[in-house]
């Protein structure tokens, strides 16, 4: 039984191996076959998860985001690779402690992109750019317990302008990384129709410094 299983686990890595040759191949083949315009690229499916952290600078605290996906493809010109792709991620949990832990705040946050992720990937360096609203709701307060909470109306409290999240990994491959890593730092706008809760979280979240990671899993077996 254990030979076997691991003789089925061969197989499934070196199927996955074979694919990944082959799309490397593929793309490369593409890269010496395009036609001289920059203008007529090849695409090529890819699909992420996703799932990461952020932590926010003026409380410290860290939230987790994902699992979720990018779907998009790679582009193939006679001169470049690129990425585009649609970034879905579902609502995460805030939990933020103040003054030593006296005082707490939990809230439900969610990161809607704006347009498509859009990267390049030269010289093994990824870079990839996209903008995202932050929607909070359901926001809890209290000392030690946050047990009061903070009237907001859902898909209303959000930021006044998107995020512009600026994410890079070094060293990638595509075709064959299991995982990419790709990290940066933020900038949280103010937030506008939370009621009340504006000029706090305006206090407690808005501001630069933020940093973000991610950790994209090719769905491509």
């Amino acid at each position: 039984m254990i030979r076997r299983l691991r003789t089925e686990g061969n197989r499934k890595r070196m199927g996955r191996l074979a694919a990944l040759t082959a799309a490397a191949t593929i793309a490369t083949n593409a890269l010496a076959a395009v036609p001289a315009s920059a203008d007529d690229p090849v695409e090529f499916p890819v699909s992420f998860s996703v799932s990461g952290s952020t932590v926010v600078k003026k409380t410290g605290s860290a939230m987790k985001l994902g699992p979720g996906k990018l779907d998009g493809a790679l582009i193939v010109t006679e001169t470049s690779l690129g990425i585009r792709g649609d970034l879905s991620l579902p609502t995460s949990k805030a939990d933020i402690s103040l003054v030593s832990g006296l005082f707490r705040i939990k809230a439900t946050v969610k990161v809607v992109p704006v347009g498509q992720v859009t990267g390049t990937l030269k010289d093994g360096d990824l870079n990839t750019h996209t903008q995202a609203n932050m929607e909070i709701s359901d926001i809890w307060a209290g000392p030690i317990v946050p047990i009061f909470p903070l009237p907001t109306v859902p898909n209303s409290c959000k930021t006044v302008s998107p995020i512009n999240l600026d994410l890079s990994a070094k060293n990638v491959d595509v075709f064959t990384d299991p995982k990419i890593t790709v990290t940066g730092s933020y900038t949280i706008p103010s937030f506008k129709d939370c009621f009340i809760a504006d000029i706090a979280l305006g206090a407690l979240v808005s501001g630069p410094g933020n940093t973000i990671s991610l950790d994209l899993v090719s769905n491509q077996n």
